[in-house]
């Protein structure tokens, strides 16, 4: 026989239908606990209980060769109508559903909600069960069994628009015992069908109950909703890598995790779909709470705005229109809420249709379904693709199906703020079934300002994106091109900003020439400050320009310059600068300083700057301090003078220098520490000896 399969079966059903006391029956575990439980005789927190169900006798073949024990997780939940936020809390880690339905009272308004809460969550399998059989036992046989048919009948009537319309329904009674092995075959194949949850990828625990154990701490429980956890061991038990995402925008915290039941015995592994106990070390059970989601990873955030694609019952009086209030029930969270349509499901093709040009704002009326954005009182833990259950506070059919009025799921659990048309064309984008067209509309959504690798995660819902954004950036065989740049390891933006960005740099640059021909180029600060997008896309703007040879660097200082221009010719120079260059080379090694430069060409101090810093960044002068510079050809003379005094006398002091050159102690000095920063010389104390390019 296979090993057990681990499932969470939960229960369903109005308030004192029997769901406890079939638990019990079932188990042998009363699930309440609490003294008010006891005392009033409901249940009014979830309660817990653990069930091993072998496979039913009878079972041949091949059939018995699969069959396989199941290990459920019973998640026993309140039925008062007061109590639906705690139902939901439980019905979201559920893979079935057992209905609970007296025979006596038959359907009734919370057995409807239960109804609605588990289909808006997904749920696909149901065992019905019919409780209190007992209760009929005044009757004849023909007449307890004609009423038997009648509670059939109304259950049949009241599942047949839902995915439950084929659930066997199994008469018990809790008290006699009568019915419960035929439920306990029934329950086992119907689950036995059931596929389990992915156990793949990060693991995303919502946190149902809060409390501590003495001598051990803080302990949450919860299902595991999605992938595994394992117990670290030795010394890595001080180093989890859990993360606490709490109902604050700010909370989110690593935590120790210190030990772990697994349907209430020691474990040291969890997988999805187990009921699992986590004793955390590190943290205050002050600093936990109900609705909060241990995970790892960039998966879950706390968030206070989403894009939901959300569907109201048809039992509703109005449609939901800008501004509606709910109360929205994420995992085991919940929050009120107000809600912003966007655009509307077409019922026939499930697709989002805009609103014809000049319409009045969309609102979902009963029945119907759309895109919203949802504002939350309270930021709660969110990931993508969650199911959420919509409820009103207040209602004229409360009394008859409840205040859960609709559902829906999580699109986007961060949306920027953008246009409607804009947020619906990236809405259409993330539902669909292409992974890659998610994140190419997360990209583009994003513009210049591109999107880090934790955005583009949490935000499609896709968990290894990295591999998929690298091969994006590549590019695919046949196209034209990759369709993303990575700006850094972990942030990317749509190449095609880049191209539009390029030749605008470029554009940039030719203007510049066109009004200055004597200088170089632009700096490269001032041709990216000039560009309409942010520092890391225009950094890589101005490198891809450079690589394409479209820019080139027209000098030492980092000037950027079209190919053939900005660039100064020795031989062909303007008669500005070849004016200065003569005075320079007449000088031979005994410059003018610029002032007297500007004094013999008529030149203000501003333009004697502009002009010789030209020819220096073109190394046509060579600059040795603020005021003094050589003639290129005269400097390297200096330079040979220099070198072979140096390997005569062995070092170099100001008045060995000013001998050579004729400089004052003025430029001596400052000369000096030019040789200096060449490496020609090498200072000790006040005289200089042979530096690391004495020697040429």
């Amino acid at each position: 026989m296979s090993a057990p399969r681990e499932l969470v079966l939960g229960t369903a059903g109005h308030i004192d239908h029997g769901k406890t006391s079939l638990v019990r029956a079932l188990t042998g575990t009363d699930t309440d606990r609490l003294p008010e439980e006891k005392r009033r005789g409901i249940t009014i927190e979830l309660g817990f209980a653990q069930w091993l169900l072998d496979p039913p006798a009878g079972l041949t073949g091949k059939a018995k060769k699969r069959a396989a024990p199941l290990h459920l997780g019973i998640v026993d939940v309140p039925g008062h109508e007061a109590l639906v936020r705690t139902m939901v809390a439980g019905a979201g880690g559920m893979d079935a559903v057992l209905l609970v339905i007296s025979a006596e009272d038959g359907v009734m308004p919370q057995t409807r909600e239960h109804l609605h809460v588990c289909e808006l969550l997904g749920l696909r399998h149901a065992v019905v069960a019919l409780t209190k059989i007992d209760r009929l036992d005044g009757e004849s046989e023909d007449d307890k069994e004609e009423l038997l048919e009648l509670a059939r009948e109304d259950i049949r009537e009241q599942l047949a628009a839902t995915p439950f319309a084929e659930a066997p329904i199994v008469p018990v009674s809790a008290h006699s015992g009568e019915g419960l092995e035929e439920l306990r075959a029934t329950v086992w194949r119907v689950l036995q069908a059931i596929e389990g949850r992915p156990r793949k990828g990060l693991p995303v625990l919502p946190v149902d109950r809060v409390f501590t154990i003495k001598g051990h701490g803080t302990v949450v429980t919860g299902t595991l909703i999605s992938g595994a956890l394992e117990l670290p061991e030795g010394e890595r038990s001080h180093d989890s890598e859990l993360l606490h995402i709490g109902q604050d925008l700010r909370a989110r915290a690593p935590l120790r995790l210190r030990g772990m039941q697994v349907h209430g015995g020691p474990a040291t592994r969890s997988r999805a779909g187990m009921r699992t106990a986590l004793n955390l070390g590190g943290v205050a059970v002050e600093a936990l709470q109900r609705g909060d989601v241990l995970t790892r990873g960039d998966k879950v955030l706390a968030t206070d705005r989403l894009l939901a694609r959300v569907h109201q019952l048809g039992f509703g009086q109005r449609a939901w229109a800008r501004d509606t209030a709910l109360q929205l029930c994420a995992g085991t969270a919940s929050t009120a809420a107000h809600l912003v349509p966007l655009a509307l499901e077409d019922p026939e093709t499930g697709l989002l249709v805009d609103p014809p040009a000049g319409a009045t704002k969309p609102a979902i009326p009963p029945g119907g379904a759309g895109l919203v954005r949802l504002y939350l009182d309270t930021p709660l833990p969110v990931w993508a693709g969650q199911r959420l259950i919509l409820r009103a506070f207040s209602a004229a059919h409360m009394q008859e199906e409840g205040l859960t009025v609709g559902g829906g799921v999580v699109v986007d659990p961060l949306p920027e703020r953008r246009h409607p048309a804009k947020r619906v064309a990236l809405a259409r984008a993330l539902l669909a079934d292409d992974l890659d067209a998610r994140l190419l509309a997360l990209v583009d959504d994003a513009g210049d300002a591109g999107i880090g690798l934790r955005d583009l995660a949490v935000r499609s819902g896709i968990e290894a994106a990295a591999p998929r954004l690298e091969r994006l950036a590549k590019g695919k065989a046949g196209k034209a091109g990759p369709p993303l740049l990575a700006l850094s390891p972990a942030h990317w933006v749509l190449r095609e900003r880049l191209e539009a960005h390029v030749r605008a740099a470029v554009g940039m640059v030719d203007a510049f020439h066109a009004k200055s021909p004597l200088l170089p180029g632009m700096t490269r600060a001032t041709v990216e400050g000039r560009l309409p997008c942010p520092p890391p896309l225009s950094s890589a703007v101005v490198d891809a320009a450079l690589e394409r040879g479209m820019l080139r660097v027209a000098d030492r200082a980092g000037s950027l310059a079209r190919p053939g221009k900005g660039a100064l010719d020795p031989d062909d120079l303007p008669a500005p600068l070849q004016a200065i260059v003569d005075l320079y080379r007449a000088a031979g090694t005994r410059p003018p300083t610029l002032k007297e430069v500007g004094a013999q060409l008529g030149h203000d101090s501003r333009k004697v700057l502009e002009l010789a810093g030209l020819l220096q960044r073109n190394d046509i002068l060579v600059r040795v301090s603020d005021d003094l510079s050589y003639d290129a050809s005269a400097h390297a003379e200096l330079l040979g003078q220099i070198r072979a005094h140096l390997r005569e006398a062995g070092e170099l002091d100001v008045q060995a220098l000013k001998a050579m050159t004729g400089l004052s102690r003025k430029f001596a000095v400052p000369f000096m520490e030019h040789l200096d920063r060449l490496g020609v010389t090498r200072r000790e104390g006040d005289r200089r000896v042979p530096g690391p390019a004495a020697d040429p």
